[in-house]
């Protein structure tokens, strides 16, 4: 270690140094859930249903270059015997690579922590029942639970006429302006 140290200090420091610190940070990104830090690339931003964004640009994205091009460089180096231009051009290739699928990973790992938006639109004239009491249209929201999408979803609710009581069976008739439900007795 010593000696490729001595040789070929830039890449030896780009390897460790990158592959500490990629870790560290994908270690904390994962406990924390936590994407900032990534640089402001609109150009490079794609975002998909879920709400999660692809950025080319981040610490993350940049630190998985600097860990590929150093090991890479290396290799090509002591192991293969490659020139130095091959081997700067070899590494920096296999960092971009590594750069890509740093940040492709890093977008999917976001993309679970979001779930796409619910078209309440698609609730209209799905059956439920009053999850707590549902007061009149301008008396406060309630709670009804319904299933659509494939999902059972508790979602505030006002009733079309009169208050009804929890656990009764109920329709909904329309969304309103709010997105509250707006249901009826079955």
């Amino acid at each position: 270690m010593e000696e490729i140290f001595r040789q070929y200090p830039v890449y030896f420091i780009m390897a460790v140094a990158g592959t500490a610190l990629y870790l560290a940070k994908l270690i904390l990104f994962l406990i924390s859930g936590d994407g900032d830090g990534d640089f402001d690339a609109s150009e490079t931003e794609v975002t998909d249903m879920g709400g999660a964004t692809f950025s080319l640009i981040s610490i993350q994205s940049i630190l998985a270059f600097f860990m590929g091009t150093g090991w890479v460089g290396l290799a090509c180096l002591d192991e293969f015997g490659y020139s130095h231009g091959k081997a700067l051009l070899i590494a920096s290739l296999f960092g971009f690579l590594m750069m890509l699928l740093s940040s492709f990973l890093t977008f999917k790992i976001k993309g679970l922590n979001h779930s796409p938006k619910l078209d309440y639109q698609k609730a209209v004239g799905v059956k439920g029942r009053a999850y707590t009491n549902i007061p009149e249209k301008g008396n406060g929201v309630g709670q009804a639970e319904v299933t659509f999408v494939g999902k059972m979803q508790v979602l505030q609710a006002v009733s079309e006429k009169g208050l009804i009581k929890s656990f009764t069976p109920i329709e909904v008739v329309e969304v309103d302006g709010s997105g509250n439900l707006v249901v009826k007795k079955v």
